[in-house]
């Protein structure tokens, strides 16, 4: 989707719905194979399998003490590949244009910035893991848990000490509240028709079956 607005539009509505229950997590999944690249705009897929995992370990978990486990499973499974699609497919200052565009030079300016280095965060963190993981070989050192943790916490620190600087930097620069932007977007027909197939989509997912037929007999 080239239009920022629409996408972030379709992940929220597709995510409540996911959130909310099992039949918006299945409307989520069918919308998310109609209307994405699907695979290929995922991101690396050694993140997504450990989000995964991670997802798996606890649906077992709840579903061994009596839970929804299998529910739990697919909702979060159908939010986790909308936000990895939303996060592929975003690009550098769209986060910023899309905030501004909504809540102004002040409010929308400041959300938007921190949204964008927040973003930028993320893109150096899976930098600095690949070059950890290229020492890590080199030394002939297995991943593991030993070595894991504290790599983990060397990232926070980094980030903490980046987050740092650049606050520092903005400062330096006479940075106080708010700033101008001219955001600009393209829309395209696909965008339009995808941005309403997920609100549809989530509505639907929302009513009960009984209620799905008798609003589709209505219409007919």
């Amino acid at each position: 989707m080239q239009d920022p607005r629409l996408r972030l539009l379709s992940v929220a509505v597709l995510s409540l719905a996911a959130f909310a229950s099992t039949t918006g997590a299945v409307a989520a999944l069918a919308w998310w194979l109609i209307f994405t690249p699907r695979t290929k705009a995922l991101p690396r897929p050694g993140v997504l399998l450990s989000l995964f995992v991670m997802i798996a370990a606890t649906a077992l978990v709840s579903a061994w003490g009596g839970g929804p486990g299998l529910s739990y499973l697919v909702r979060m499974t159908a939010v986790l590949l909308l936000a990895a699609w939303a996060y592929a497919e975003t690009e550098e200052g769209e986060a910023l244009a899309v905030a501004v565009w909504a809540l102004g030079d002040r409010i929308g300016f400041e959300i938007g910035l921190i949204a964008e280095m927040g973003l930028s965060g993320l893109a150096v963190i899976g930098e600095e893991i690949d070059q950890m993981r290229i020492a890590m070989a080199l030394k002939g050192i297995r991943p593991g848990v030993r070595s894991i943790v504290p790599l983990a916490v060397t990232l926070v620190v980094t980030q903490i000490q980046r987050s740092d600087d650049v606050a520092r930097l903005l400062v330096v620069r006479g940075y106080t509240l708010g700033g101008r932007v001219c955001p600009r977007f393209r829309t395209g027909w696909r965008d339009v028709v995808a941005a309403f197939s997920a609100v549809t989509f989530s509505i639907f997912s929302s009513l009960a079956l009984r209620d799905v037929f008798i609003l589709l007999g209505r219409i007919f």
